[in-house]
This record gives C-alpha cells, sequence and structure tokens, in this order.
C-alpha cells in the first residue's frame, strides 16, 4: 500500500497524516545539517515503528501490529554519513517481495497474524555486541547489521522461552536487560533476565488473572516490577478479525507485581484500575516502598480497538507499598504525554529528570519535567511538525544527570521529510544545536536508541570477540 493509496482512506487514523506508512527503503549519504553536530558524538541515531506493507482490512488494523521498519542517522566528526530505513523482514514482508522467509528458529503460532508472522516493530537495542530489533507477544527478536539489513531471528542460543519483551530496560551495573515476557497462550508473565553474552539466565513465570498486555516494566535496586493490568486478550475480538484483540476490563483486578531481584516470594500489590504502558522509572525509598512514575490510562480499548486514541492520559505517581500491599495514587499532571525516557545510566535509583512526548494546544512538543522542583519546560517542534520519543545522551560518560542531549526524529507534513533534532537537554528554550534533514518522511513510530559505536566495541570486547 503506497502513500497515496493510504491517504485516500479515511477509516483509520493509524493509517493517516504523520502515521501513514511509506513504501521504498532509501540510503542518502552526507546528510544536509542546520547548525553544528556535537562532535563527539560518534554512532547511530536508531528507531523503529509500524509501517504496514498490506493493512488487509483497514477497519480492524491497530496501529501496535504494522510491520516494523528501522530508520537511522550515522554520526561521526560532526558529520551525519548517512540515513536507511529498512523493513524488518518479517513472514508477512518476505511473502510480499516474494522472498525467502528470515532464517532462524521457528516463533510461536497461532493468536493474531503479527505473531504468526513474527512483526518486529517497537525497539532497537544494542546488545551482546549485536544490534536488535525487539517486538512481544510471542515475536522473537531479529538481529540486523550495522546497516539495518535483517540476518536472522534469534531465541538467543536456545534459552529463550519463546517471547521476549518489546521494552527491556538495562541493569547499568551489570549490562544485563530486564524484561516481561507474555504471550496469549500462557496463564502467566515471564520476568527474564538476558546476561552479555547473550543468553536468557533467569526465567521467573508469576501466574496471572488473565492474559494481560505487559508492554513495559520498571527496575529498582531491590525488584523488578510489572502491571498486570486491565487490558487483556480476548478471543472474541480475533474472531471479529481485530489485528490487535486485545480489551478493557472493567472487573480485572490490577495489581503491581514485584519480583525481589535477589530472589525471594514475589509479592503483589493493590493498586486501582490504571494501564500503564510507558513507565519513566521506577526506584526504592527509604521507608520501604517503591516510587514510580508512569503514562497512565483510567479506560483504553473499549470503543475503539486500532490504536491508543481512546482517552487522554495522565502522568502518573505510584507508591507502592509492599508491606501493607497498597498503593497511593498521585496524578502529578494531566496534560497528555508519552513515550517517557530518562538517563539511562541512573536506571533503578532516583532519578531528577525526565522527558516526554505530548501536545500542547495542538503543537508536538517536548517536555522536561523536574520533579526535584516540581517543574516543567516545553520545546515545541513547530506547526505541521511532529517529534517522536527523544533519547538522552550525556555530554560525557561522568557528565551530571541533565547535562547532555536529547536527540529525536521530527516527521514534517508540510514538506514531506524529516529532521533528526538535537537539543540541549539543561536549556530547550535555546532551541537545536543541530537539525540533520531527511529528504522523505518518517512515520511517527514507537521506541529507539542512540547506540554509540563505542558500546557496540566495549560489548565485543567483555564477551572476548
Amino acid at each position: 500500500m503506497t502513500e497515496a493509496d493510504v491517504q485516500k482512506n479515511h477509516q483509520n487514523q493509524w493509517l493517516e497524516g504523520p502515521f501513514a506508512p511509506i513504501d521504498q527503503e532509501v540510503t542518502v549519504h552526507d546528510l544536509a545539517v542546520t547548525g553544528t553536530i556535537p562532535e563527539d558524538l560518534d554512532g547511530r541515531l536508531l528507531r523503529i515503528g509500524p509501517n504496514p506493507v498490506d493493512p488487509e482490512n483497514p477497519v480492524t488494523y491497530n496501529w501496535f501490529t504494522g510491520n516494523g521498519m528501522v530508520h537511522g542517522v550515522r554520526i561521526r566528526g560532526g558529520r551525519a554519513e548517512w540515513y536507511r530505513n529498512r523493513f524488518v523482514k518479517d513472514d508477512q514482508v518476505a511473502r510480499n517481495r516474494g522472498e525467502k522467509r528470515l532464517r532462524g528458529p521457528q516463533q510461536l503460532g497461532g493468536g493474531a497474524g503479527y505473531v504468526q508472522d513474527n512483526i518486529v516493530n517497537t525497539h532497537i537495542f544494542p546488545h551482546a555486541g549485536k544490534t536488535w530489533a525487539f517486538a512481544e507477544a510471542g515475536v522473537l527478536p531479529v538481529e540486523l547489521s550495522y546497516e539495518l539489513e535483517s540476518l536472522a531471528k534469534s531465541d538467543f542460543k536456545g534459552t529463550l522461552n519463546g517471547s521476549w519483551t518489546g521494552h527491556p530496560h538495562r541493569d547499568p551495573a551489570s549490562g544485563e536487560l530486564h524484561g516481561m515476557s507474555y504471550y496469549h497462550g500462557w496463564e502467566h508473565v515471564s520476568y527474564q533476565v538476558l546476561d552479555v553474552n547473550g543468553e536468557i539466565r533467569r526465567t521467573v513465570d508469576v501466574p496471572v488473572h488473565g492474559r494481560p498486555v505487559v508492554h513495559d516494566c520498571a527496575l529498582t535496586q531491590r525488584y523488578a516490577i510489572f502491571l498486570d493490568g486491565p487490558v487483556a486478550y480476548s478471543d472474541e475480538l480475533l474472531k471479529q478479525g481485530y489485528a490487535f484483540p486485545f480489551m478493557w476490563g472493567f472487573d480485572y483486578p490490577t495489581r503491581w507485581v514485584l519480583i525481589p531481584r535477589d530472589g525471594g516470594d514475589v509479592i503483589t500489590v493493590e493498586v486501582e484500575r490504571w494501564a500503564v504502558f510507558h513507565m519513566l522509572g521506577a526506584y526504592d525509598r527509604p521507608d520501604g516502598k517503591v516510587a514510580l512514575i508512569g503514562a497512565s490510562y483510567d479506560q483504553l480499548f473499549v470503543t475503539d480497538h486500532t490504536g491508543p486514541g481512546e482517552r487522554p492520559g495522565t502522568l502518573n505517581l505510584f507508591l507502592i507499598d509492599p508491606e501493607t500491599r497498597k498503593t497511593q495514587v498521585e496524578i502529578l499532571d494531566d496534560q497528555p504525554q508519552e513515550m517517557p525516557r530518562m538517563d539511562d545510566r541512573i536506571t533503578g535509583d532516583r532519578f531528577r529528570y525526565g522527558y516526554f512526548s505530548s501536545r500542547d494546544q495542538g503543537l508536538s512538543t517536548l517536555i522536561k519535567r523536574d520533579f526535584d522542583n516540581e517543574t516543567k519546560e516545553t520545546y515545541a517542534y513547530g506547526p505541521g511538525r511532529f517529534g517522536m520519543e527523544a533519547v538522552f545522551v550525556p555530554r560525557t560518560p561522568d557528565a551530571a544527570e541533565d547535562d547532555g542531549w536529547l536527540m529525536t526524529y521530527v516527521t514534517d507534513m508540510r514538506t514531506r521529510t524529516a529532521d533528526v533534532v538535537i537539543l540541549p537537554a539543561h536549556d530547550l528554550q535555546a532551541g537545536p544545536v543541530a537539525t540533520i534533514h531527511i529528504p522523505h518522511r518518517v512515520p511517527i513510530g514507537f521506541h529507539g536508541n542512540w547506540i554509540p559505536d563505542a558500546e557496540l566495541q566495549q560489548q565485543r570486547k567483555a564477551m572476548g570477540l
């Protein structure tokens, strides 16, 4: 389906405007730059999102299920050396192109089509010296080349139980990835730890009430945490043809699940009915409680099963008490904001700053929140321009929190082009220090990372490669 085809179809907002897919893979060298790229940046800014090759029924298409497309800009020596976009080669993409399926183990079968076709569209991570595209719900990871070509599906050398996560978190001390895995055929959620050699070293299966979506999780020094929440799998929606057969459960007994990282009994804590797809972070408080901040919704997927647009969300603080098994909820901001990021170097510890994507009076906006001073700053991308998840990049490896750059992709619907914008994190009002110009549109997508070349080299060295 071409962009022109999609723009004629007004049945699904997630196939239109800044979400509309593009149909070409391109490579562009020596990108034009306005401003000056910081000289110390040496690596790739990668992101991934849905880019459906052929949604059979736009009425039932869900944004979460589109074929994955990776976008990347390579930066070195103050130059933007290249831009590439490539489909992640799932089974549907292979069929569409008349090509062989990607090599590797067989994914879990049954359920929704995006699981059967192993559609990978959710996150990009460097790990064990490789570049990975990740998804969830029974979809296997895909290893990518440096130039973003799909190489192979993986079950982490046979150690994966069949399902990984679309949103892992790295422990800064160990370098391991922690994530929560789910699958519609399971009656549990699996907490899994991926070691620095690229093998699962720990799996804890936690029984759950239904078959919930568990997209994100949080780490503290004591716990790995997920929400056993109200958006859960529905056989009825699958029979009706919905691409993402999950719906809101008004009677679902929502709870936080705290898994001790050093072993011990799993703790469950009651919480009122919220859906929290993305968590900024969490930390242990001196009083024994856990503070967790996340983008929260009091209702989703009740009447609209095409994407997360049914009700605006809020930014919530959850104070989780493992002793009383109760949760105190505070709404920090009722301005809808999503795709939270923080300084990943302090994952598991108390943080001061968070960075969010939002809309402010119709304009796409980047928010920086200072939780110590209870203040926020904003930067608007401008009319017709839509920013995506902003990644924090420290100025130096030992720089202070918030001392660095916020890097994000911005799609421009006026010109059908895109930019990579580099902003000083400590002073959003100063505007970009550099804007890298991409000569075609980048659809609004999900997650990504800044991957310094030095990080991959360090990972390979740690593995003895």
